[in-house]
């Protein structure tokens, strides 16, 4: 329900908003993220579909996401049978693409709140053999919140400031997931099961509106 909720309250609020109160601007940023034994960086572009100038926006983006670590336990979200245990240990490398969403808000003149969160897109990125296992980054992107998530997905909460001309530095929280599907060849007829990860770390972003 929830990712069929943000399109449609996107779309009222564009509906709603005075032709003259929108200035468009396209937004570049680049974001790195990283806490022990996790690492997150990101490219994205940004627009604002509506906003009020000086006040608040919302928009959609596009966000190229590059996720690692160190080995760490994944969660079996689907059958445990055999060799497809409660949890395994794959040591994480996963690239995604993803549409996604933001809203943020002023609080004074240089210095503004707000979050961002992929909706969905694809993924991608090295398989790992785990003894007789397969673990490979599922294909698939899209948000359903929480377990639900499926592929790489990844949201940030964050304040920025603005520090010269077009230039804002952003700082916050980044939660991402990434998602592995893990498959036992001598499991007959539950050798697949998707194994999940969360992961939060702080980030810093330098952002250049054009």
């Amino acid at each position: 329900m929830v990712r069929h909720l943000i399109p449609t309250v996107l779309g009222a609020v564009v509906l709603a908003a005075p032709l003259t109160a929108q200035r468009r601007t396209l937004a570049l940023d680049a974001s790195a993220g990283a806490k022990s034994g996790a690492e997150r960086g990101a490219v994205s572009g940004w627009y604002p579909i509506v906003q009020r100038a000086g006040h608040w926006s919302l928009g959609l983006g596009v966000r190229l996401s590059a996720y690692t670590g160190a080995p760490i336990g994944y969660t079996n979200r689907g059958t445990i049978q055999g060799n497809l245990a409660a949890s395994l240990t794959i040591d994480p490398a996963v690239y995604a693409l993803n549409g996604a969403v933001f809203g943020e808000v002023n609080l004074a003149r240089s210095v503004a709140v707000g979050a961002n969160l992929d909706i969905v897109g694809i993924s991608t990125g090295p398989a790992r053999t785990i003894g007789s296992l397969t673990a490979t980054p599922e294909a698939g992107s899209y948000f359903r919140y929480g377990a639900a998530d499926h592929g790489a997905l990844n949201s940030e909460f964050f304040l920025s400031v603005k520090v010269a001309g077009a230039v804002r530095l952003r700082g916050g929280l980044s939660h991402y997931v990434t998602n592995y599907v893990v498959t036992s060849p001598g499991t007959a007829g539950a050798g697949t099961a998707r194994y999940q990860r969360f992961q939060t770390v702080p980030f810093v972003a330098v952002r250049l509106r054009l």
